[in-house]
């Protein structure tokens, strides 16, 4: 089975970035695969993937969200998908619902094979407030063969605000996965060392939908009782606006101790993990901005770390409340607070949650989301070529 994945993107260590390195390096062991990268990615690609097929075009993924933005930066990849010759793939996997799944429908009418599409979070409603974009994306979603949300609640959101385009579509929720177990020992987990002062990790970009505002104002009050408690904050946005609020809020607080590391090289970011006692992220829902999923959640648990979420977006299905850790309302601050100071005042729970976030994240390989993907591949290609 040839396959075209269109990326939305390869560069960082952001949300994308990561779910389509480790979507395509798992599938590609079992499929012939063709990349379709914007010119930006092209190094990236060259680098990660050099002994496949690649075809490189203007853009794929500009966060535009508005029409008068968006159009005219896909206009030209467009013409650059109608000038290129026959891939000869099997079908077209665009890695993004929109913008990178109306590149990816228009390279599928191109080739005459169906279109699979993944959808993440926020990209995957948030096209219902440009009445122009809401069409286009509704469009690409009734064009596709199959939709593969990252999240049950990714699905539910793209059920409700999408009803009349999903409708009757193979709609099928497919987890991400992690490698993180890969690097870390089970050993090594299971045994989590838990610090003294004790220490509360964060991993996400400085925005404000991963709700720094929040744990920072509960973790200003797990300081009442343990006033030599640490945060370190890893992510980048350093020197924005957010990041500038949040230091003010620091000092407003009088909080001590934290620390904005900014983004991180994987080696650094797992000794943090390893160095840490509790993993928060208390993620925020804004009108149509949400957590897809929460890969960090994963990761955190592969190193046997207890989590705390909040109870939005995908996070419960990464996050299993009660048994890896516990999710709260998103503005619930001295909820929040309680659960860290649980977590911290009882390492026997810490580390029986941070255990069973091991074995979760040993269940959600990268592995198990390919054999689930090619499932889907297979259904689809039957249906085409049956019909």
């Amino acid at each position: 089975m040839r396959v075209a994945f269109v990326a939305p993107y390869l560069r960082g260590r952001g949300g994308w970035a990561t779910a389509a390195k480790g979507a395509i390096w798992a599938l590609s062991a079992r499929v012939d695969p063709v990349l379709v990268v914007a010119r930006a990615d092209g190094g990236e690609a060259k680098r990660l993937f050099p002994e496949w097929p690649l075809v490189l075009v203007p853009e794929i993924q500009p966060l535009d969200r508005e029409a008068i933005l968006l159009l005219p930066k896909l206009f030209p990849t467009r013409i650059r998908i109608a000038s290129l010759a026959p891939l000869g793939v099997d079908l077209v996997h665009a890695l993004e619902a929109f913008p990178a799944g109306w590149v990816g429908r228009w390279l599928a009418q191109r080739e005459k094979v169906p279109l699979v599409l993944t959808a993440h979070g926020t990209y995957a409603v948030v096209w219902k407030k440009s009445l122009c974009l809401s069409q286009a994306y509704g469009s690409v979603l009734q064009s596709a063969a199959a939709i593969c949300p990252v999240s049950n609640g990714t699905a539910a959101r793209m059920k409700t605000n999408f009803a009349e385009a999903v409708e009757g579509k193979l709609l099928e929720v497919i987890l991400q996965g992690t490698d993180a177990t890969d690097r870390v020992p089970a050993n090594e987990a299971n045994t989590h060392r838990f610090p003294e002062p004790p220490v509360v990790l964060s991993v996400g970009n400085l925005k404000e939908r991963k709700g720094y505002h929040i744990s920072l104002r509960a973790f200003a009050q797990l300081q009442k009782e343990y006033p030599a408690a640490k945060y370190w904050i890893v992510g980048s946005g350093l020197g924005g606006n957010y990041h500038k609020m949040l230091e003010n809020l620091v000092g407003g607080l009088g909080i001590r101790n934290v620390e904005f590391l900014g983004a991180v090289e994987r080696d650094l970011l797992d000794q943090l993990y390893r160095e840490s006692s509790v993993f928060v992220l208390t993620s925020q829902e804004k009108q149509d901005h949400f957590e897809g999923f929460g890969l960090v959640f994963l990761e955190a648990g592969a190193h046997g770390l207890p989590v705390i979420g909040s109870r939005t977006g995908g996070i419960s299905d990464a996050v299993k409340d009660g048994e890896t850790g516990f999710l709260f309302d998103p503005l619930d601050v001295s909820a929040i607070a309680e659960g860290m100071v649980r977590l911290i005042r009882d390492p026997g729970l810490a580390r029986q949650l941070g255990q069973n976030g091991r074995k979760v994240a040993e269940s959600l390989t990268w592995d198990r989301y390919a054999d689930q993907q090619l499932q889907v591949y297979g259904r689809v290609l039957a249906r085409s070529r049956g019909s």
